[in-house]
């Protein structure tokens, strides 16, 4: 669908999370409804580990159509399911229960135990230790160059990747995408080895940017974030060392969000301050932020799941995330070119101040739902 004037217009920044990442799934295959009644553009899309697959994914078929595009995503997750070892009868003690829970497996002795051997064990010294993210994105994508060379009403694509030795951000823009380059982003470094592109290596790029914010600015003025990773937790501290060792990781993938949603906020405030604000050559225009997550979904079904693939967990995700974004395009598309959806002052801005007040302004605010 080409874009016109009236069309709301966003930019996706897609986090990742490992199979929780198939919620975002179910958000796109929604948004791909609007798409297709001309109710929605999409002009660019940054992902990140799994957001990058589903980014590159979608980007792809949407150079064909929004049904390309829908089943470019399904069968992403089919494959991944299909090369998992993994069934939901492993998800003892919690397989009986028909809850989100059940596929918490925070307490489940095999991931325990997996866990603590990837603390001992390396990648480079257990060569079976493939990375299937290259074979999975070139059935995915058979056609690469269709991606670079992206149609004016298909979405620009951008993937951020963790630069081991330099300790940078590395943002693989059009003309750059390749398998390797998605399997550079969904590197988790317990798990494979670096992967070498153009001589560096790269890890996964949640460590930098989840997601990189940045390259959308200059492509859109509504920015629409798709989160994994709950920003918020009810259940108090965690107290298990896996648990422990999960919401650590939680905080900082998240944190990139949050510094940099509060370094374009900045720039909205010298705006609104009538300061001449000029940005790689060009007037700077201030930027509204959309979210859509499922903090509640995903704390209960725990963070040790992300390295649990199957099938099952994956359409059960999916579901949840069709139906977040379906509340959102209800609720906040309207919004979309006029008016952010998501509360900048409370949830952001206070995240960084440190202050007694400022814990207490997220408090209310989280309370409330804003």
């Amino acid at each position: 669908m080409a874009e016109t004037g009236s069309t709301p217009t966003v930019g996706l920044a897609l986090q990742g999370g490992g199979a929780h990442t198939a919620f975002t799934w179910g958000v796109l295959d929604r948004l791909l409804d609007e798409v297709a009644q001309g109710k929605l553009f999409i002009r660019a899309i940054s992902g990140t580990s799994g957001g990058a697959l589903n980014a590159a994914a979608c980007a792809y078929g949407l150079n064909e159509s929004v049904t390309e595009a829908k089943r470019a995503l399904e069968q992403l997750w089919t494959l991944v399911g299909a090369s998992s070892y993994w069934h939901p009868f492993y998800n003892w003690p919690t397989e009986w229960l028909n809850s989100p829970y059940r596929w918490n497996v925070d307490l489940n002795p095999f991931v325990i135990a997996q866990g603590m051997l990837q603390q001992i064990s390396s990648p480079y010294a257990t060569p079976w230790s493939i990375n299937p993210i290259g074979p999975i994105m070139e059935k995915v994508i058979p056609d690469f160059g269709l991606i670079n060379r992206h149609k004016e009403t298909a979405p620009e694509l951008y993937i951020a990747a963790t630069n081991v030795d330099l300790t940078a951000l590395r943002i693989f823009g059009p003309t750059e995408i390749t398998a390797k380059v998605l399997m550079a982003s969904a590197c988790l470094p317990t798990l494979f080895e670096a992967v070498e592109i153009d001589g560096e290596f790269y890890w996964d790029g949640g460590y930098m940017a989840n997601p990189a914010l940045d390259p959308l600015v200059d492509r859109v003025d509504d920015i629409l974030s798709v989160l994994i990773d709950p920003l918020v937790v009810k259940h108090g501290p965690p107290t298990l060392p896996r648990q422990i060792v999960n919401r650590i990781n939680e905080l900082s993938f998240g944190a990139s969000w949050v510094t940099e949603v509060r370094q374009i906020e900045l720039m909205n405030e010298l705006v609104a301050e009538n300061a001449v604000v000029v940005r790689h050559g060009k007037p700077y225009t201030t930027k509204r932020f959309h979210v859509i997550q499922a903090e509640h979904l995903m704390e209960e079904i725990g963070a040790a799941s992300k390295d649990t693939p199957c099938i099952e967990l994956f359409l059960a995700l999916r579901n949840a995330g069709w139906a977040a974004a379906d509340v959102w395009v209800h609720d906040s598309l309207p919004s979309v070119g006029k008016s952010s959806t998501f509360n900048l002052d409370k949830l952001v801005k206070s995240r960084l101040k440190g202050s007694p007040s400022a814990i207490r302004m997220v408090q209310e605010a989280e309370s409330k739902g804003t």
